[in-house]
């Protein structure tokens, strides 16, 4: 359909009346949408099954911070890695996990904003008492509003412009795959926006 629009839209405007031609329009405008939201949703919904294996975060996430500075520049912005001990070892899928960071720090890097001073990103590694390895990343740009805390792990929901609000959602089901969890430190004490990520022990 999208395509057969494509093409009559392309005849000469006197062999076409403005009735004709909007409706073509629309037809071909939701034709689109459409693609993207199979797209989205082919995406979200065709996660391989993890591979796991045993890697240092200190190098790792020195190269996930690389990453989304190519990505998605930001000078403007101090990265922080607080990894406990040095030398902690996470068993995950390093590709899949891969993406679940960069989807945070792109989020991050986005909701700061490229005027924002003083900007600042921080990645905390550490062991709790259970011995499962925690990952918080935190930044200290515009905290997520309340009645938009409920649904940012919604597929397909988004504030963003161009955004297709499966990020989150994808991650989300990483980490759920992977035998963790994804959530966001919520509370009338919470000053800035962390999301945690869980691993097992």
């Amino acid at each position: 359909i999208t395509s057969l629009s494509d093409t009559l839209l392309t005849m000469p405007e006197e062999e076409m009346n403005g009735d004709v031609r909007e409706g073509l329009e629309v037809i071909r405008t939701t034709g689109k949408g459409l693609i993207s939201f199979v797209e989205s949703y082919r995406k979200f919904t065709h996660i391989p099954t993890p591979q796991p294996t045993l890697f240092y975060l200190n190098s790792f996430l020195e190269r996930i911070i690389r990453l989304a500075c190519m990505h998605h520049p930001c000078p403007h912005i101090t990265f922080y890695r607080e990894i406990q001990p040095d030398d902690l070892i996470l068993h995950a899928d390093e590709n899949l996990i891969t993406q679940v960071l960069l989807n945070l720090l792109k989020n991050a890097i986005q909701a700061i904003g490229p005027v924002q001073s003083d900007a600042w990103i921080r990645i905390h590694a550490y062991c709790d008492e259970e011995e499962q390895v925690i990952l918080e990343v935190s930044n200290n740009g515009p905290v997520i509003p309340p009645d938009e805390v409920d649904h940012i792990f919604v597929p397909f929901f988004t504030t963003k412009e161009k955004g297709s609000g499966i990020g989150l959602s994808i991650s989300r089901q990483i980490m759920r795959i992977s035998g963790g969890s994804l959530t966001l430190k919520t509370g009338p004490s919470i000053q800035y926006t962390t999301f945690v990520l869980t691993f097992p022990g």
